[in-house]
This record gives structure tokens, C-alpha cells and sequence, in this order.
């Protein structure tokens, strides 16, 4: 998915669901599929694999540690699918989904249990504000993605690029546009930065 080989991504999904059986990583494969199927812009398949994906979890015991990243639990359902309808262009079943894995994953205090999936799902939110020509709304909900405190991770830069490509494209020269771009450049830097020195 990072890399845009979305093809391979449907393909690769459908051949690990040959021999996944009825678990988490079978509807983890199955979402997938959706996910790579709605970058391809394939609207009646992305629908058929989140609906099975739904299926096929309401078969599967609720999980005791839904926090453990093998487990696939419903909220990571939504997570997916807010994705799939933002990337589609469905921008209402993308809004709803977008905001109840926020509100979800929110804790008292202001902070979210899950950092990436919050910030994907701002992202997902400002690409929306973006279409409907709320450019401070959109830029808010990018900022706000970047704003958790955990090291970035590529899947969160490859979703940002479409945000910076579309305020870009839509509000060329505005002032507020170029915030969103100088962070999401900042953080692309610091990931390469932590691969270089790992490496």
C-alpha cells in the first residue's frame, strides 16, 4: 500500500485468503482487499469486500485484547473503511467513519489510545473539508494528525500525500495551504532520517 502497487495488494490479499480460514488475518486480508480496490477506484468491489469483511467478523469471538496490532476488531473495521469511502470519494459514510474511530479511541483527558489510526482518520476528515472547499477546517484536521506524540510511520505519510496533492492543486498561493505542506515535509524528513540511522 505505501509503495502504490495497489494491484499486487488486491492479488497478494486474495492468495493469503486461500489459506487464512476463518481468523483475524482473514478479514485483515479481506479489508485490505478493500483498500486496494478503492485505490483503484473499483467501487462495487471495495463495497462486496467490506461487507464480507463485516461478515466475516461478527463470526469471529470478540477478542479479550483488542489492543494487540494481530487482532482485527471492528473499530479497526471502521478504521478501514473510513479509508476506502474517503479514497472512493463517498464523502458521508467517509465523514461518519472517519469521526467515530476518533471519538472511539479518544480517552478523558484529550488523548487517544491509538495515535496512527486517529491521525489516518483526521487525514481522512481533512481530505473531505478539502472537496467541500473548507480549506481552515482541512488544514486544521492535517495539522491535527501530525499533532500526536509518536514517531510518524509511512503508512500515515503515503495517506498525507493525496491531502498535500489535493491543497495544492485546489488552493494554489493561499497562505494557509502552505502549513499543512511544510509539516508534512518536516515529517517525511524525520522518517528518513530514523530509517537512515537504523539502517
Amino acid at each position: 500500500m505505501t509503495e502504490g502497487r495497489y494491484h499486487d495488494v488486491v492479488a497478494y490479499s486474495q492468495a493469503g485468503q486461500a489459506h487464512a480460514g476463518l481468523t483475524n488475518a482473514m478479514v485483515q486480508l479481506v479489508t485490505q482487499q478493500a483498500r486496494g480496490q478503492a485505490r483503484l477506484g473499483e467501487r462495487k468491489d471495495v463495497r462486496a469486500s467490506l461487507d464480507r469483511g463485516a461478515k466475516l467478523l461478527e463470526q469471529i469471538p470478540k477478542p479479550d485484547h483488542p489492543e494487540n496490532h494481530f487482532v482485527f476488531d471492528h473499530t479497526k473495521w471502521i478504521f478501514y473503511a473510513a479509508d476506502c469511502y474517503t479514497w472512493l470519494g463517498d464523502n458521508q459514510p467517509a465523514e461518519e467513519h472517519a469521526r467515530e474511530v476518533i471519538a472511539y479511541h479518544t480517552q478523558p483527558d484529550g488523548s487517544t489510545n491509538a495515535p496512527m489510526r486517529s491521525a489516518n482518520a483526521y487525514i481522512d476528515l481533512a481530505v473531505i473539508r478539502t472537496k467541500h472547499g473548507d480549506l481552515d477546517q482541512a488544514v486544521h484536521h492535517g495539522l491535527a494528525a501530525f499533532g500526536y506524540d509518536r514517531k510518524t510511520e509511512a503508512s500515515l505519510l503515503s495517506h498525507a500525500v493525496d491531502l498535500d496533492r489535493i491543497l495544492t492543486e485546489r488552493y494554489p498561493g493561499e497562505r494557509l495551504t502552505g502549513d499543512f505542506p511544510e509539516r508534512y515535509m518536516e515529517a517525511r524528513a524525520n522518517l528518513r532520517q530514523r530509517a537512515h540511522s537504523s539502517g
